[in-house]
């Protein structure tokens, strides 16, 4: 694993995004949007593992990688910067011209597209992409796909995802084609190990909710195997 890349500088909290990341400075001077002690262990863990599997999938994704605050940079800032926390975190490169994706700009992305990010969501669980919280930008037209602290909702609902989605009409066109379905449920069982192998090298700090390692994170590693798991479900597609 690469090593991480050293935050020099907490800039300010994010313009939009629910879990508030913070845009941080590092040593080469590249801009990260940072996850870390301000969510908490479940969502950089999930953040991490989505991360490789969508990269593993060719989706439109940041740069990202492991980001490290020391503690005299923590020290130094203020109490509203000082909760990132120190230690290690997720970073996702920030793409500095990127603008919002709304829902007027669903006909620009190519079809292909729009049903693969619906059947990564499908695959994960995430509900949050909806037409009122994208958690997509466009970056000179061209789609970014960002978020998925809230992948693997325990409170999934298969009818409000088809009906909510950013994509719903290519999502319904998806789940009536049978043969790209198959399609992309042999990628996705061949690419499932990605998401524990990567959960397997997060860091070791993450499993704690405190720097003394006296209470357990609460993210739940045999929850999100079992969503990831499904691809090997004949039921997989079912709504």
């Amino acid at each position: 694993m690469a090593d991480p890349v050293l935050i020099k500088e907490v800039i300010r909290p994010a313009d939009q995004g629910l879990s508030r990341p913070y845009l941080c400075r590092s040593f080469s001077n590249d801009l990260y949007y940072v996850k870390g002690r301000n969510t908490d262990p479940d969502s950089m863990y999930k953040e991490w593992g989505c991360a490789h599997l969508a990269e593993s999938l060719n989706l439109p994704i940041p740069a990202h990688a492991l980001v490290e605050l020391d503690e005299a940079l923590v020290d130094a800032l203020p109490a509203d910067l000082a909760n990132i926390g120190v230690g290690l975190a997720f970073g996702s490169k920030a793409i500095q011209k990127a603008l919002w994706f709304e829902q007027a700009s669903v006909a620009d992305i190519p079809a292909q597209l729009q049903r693969r990010v619906v059947a990564f969501d499908w695959w994960i669980q995430n509900l949050d992409r909806s037409m009122h919280n994208s958690n997509l930008l466009l970056d000179d037209g061209a789609l970014v796909v960002i978020d998925h602290n809230n992948a693997f909702d325990t409170d999934f609902d298969p009818q409000q995802f088809i009906q909510q989605h950013i994509f719903a009409d290519e999502g319904r066109n998806l789940f009536s084609d049978y043969i790209e379905r198959n399609a992309l449920q042999n990628e996705f069982r061949q690419l499932a190990p990605v998401f524990s192998e990567a959960i397997a090298e997060a860091p070791e700090e993450w499993k704690w909710y405190d720097s003394s390692a006296t209470v357990p994170s609460n993210f739940d590693t045999l929850h999100c195997n079992n969503i990831i798991n499904r691809c090997f479900d004949i039921e997989f597609w079912n709504i």
